[in-house]
């Protein structure tokens, strides 16, 4: 479909009904006509192909083909209000109580436990119409994602997605990868450091945020003909201090991640790894994004959540 050919009259009714969820509280925003409101949904379904919004009750859930548009439209029609009302641009201007923007961020699985609780935190508290979307971290470049708006922020371990003049970033902290093990594990009445041999030795259980060897460990380790012995492999952290407390595996992982799951599971031990190994996190921002209050207002947010941990 060529959007040259679109109304652009309808995308108003798009964006308004992604947001209202409601043929009668649309017409009441637009000031027209239940009627025409449908009438507009008519022409909507036919020009993209799709049924858009389904009925659940009360309200209109928009489809899968819907809710992907609406990253978009809210990236232009934001825009748009910042070019036609400049003193929107203005962070004296933007009350985070009063907001209702929908935050999109990437961030690996460990910051589910660590540092996304308090990103939520400083969210409710200062706006809680805010709402708050994570999806997994893949190694992969998130350039295009972040320039169309679909995601706001990138959380990235170790650098390895890189920065291009669109895309901002700024290290928010650094971590240091450190070994937890539970009261069954041969390594828990030894030493607190434990060197490379004995490391690899144990069993270890992977929480999966990326294929093993995307890991930038296994890859460091691949290279000098070494490789970690996998006894389980999860699909998140959030089984993990159970495991390590019923069994022998070991596990390592971020030491901010590692420390939460220690004050959950009092009977784990966190051992430091021999060499030290330590990554940066950082964070990956649009830089035409920024233009937006409420986005400048959202990166510091999670900056200071970082560097509170």
């Amino acid at each position: 479909m060529d959007w040259r050919r679109l109304d652009l009259n309808l995308l108003k009714v798009l964006g308004c009904m992604l947001e209202e969820r409601s043929v009668a509280r649309t017409a009441e925003r637009l000031f027209i006509t239940p009627s025409a409101v449908s009438h507009a949904l008519a022409r909507l379904r036919r020009a993209f192909g799709d049924p858009l919004f389904v009925r659940s009750g009360a309200l209109m859930v928009p489809t899968p083909r819907a809710a992907a548009l609406e990253r978009s439209l809210a990236v232009f029609t934001a825009s748009l209000d910042l070019q036609l009302d400049p003193s929107r641009a203005s962070d004296a201007a933007f009350d985070p109580a009063r907001s209702t923007r929908n935050i999109r961020i990437v961030a690996p699985g460990a910051l589910d436990l660590s540092l996304v609780p308090r990103i939520v935190a400083a969210m409710r508290e200062a706006a809680p119409g805010m709402t708050l979307a994570v999806e997994p971290f893949e190694r992969r470049s998130y350039e295009n994602d972040l320039a169309s708006g679909r995601v706001d922020f990138v959380l990235s371990v170790g650098g390895h997605t890189l920065a291009s003049d669109n895309v901002g970033s700024a290290v928010v902290r650094e971590d240091e990868l450190v070994v937890l093990v539970g009261p069954k594990s041969a390594l828990y009445d030894g030493p607190d450091a434990i060197e490379t041999a004995a490391y690899l030795s144990q069993p270890q259980v992977y929480p999966l945020p990326w294929p093993v060897m995307q890991n930038y460990l296994d890859v460091v380790l691949a290279r000098s003909g070494k490789r970690r012995n996998f006894s389980l492999l999860l699909s998140s952290y959030a089984g993990l201090g159970e495991v390590l407390t019923g069994t022998d595996l070991i596990a390592s992982l971020p030491d901010h991640t590692a420390a939460v799951l220690v004050r959950s599971h009092p009977t784990l031990r966190l051992l430091r790894m021999t060499p030290v190994r330590r990554s940066d996190l950082t964070l990956l921002w649009s830089q035409a994004g920024q233009q937006e209050p409420a986005l400048r207002w959202m990166k510091s947010v999670i900056a200071t959540a970082a560097s509170a941990e």
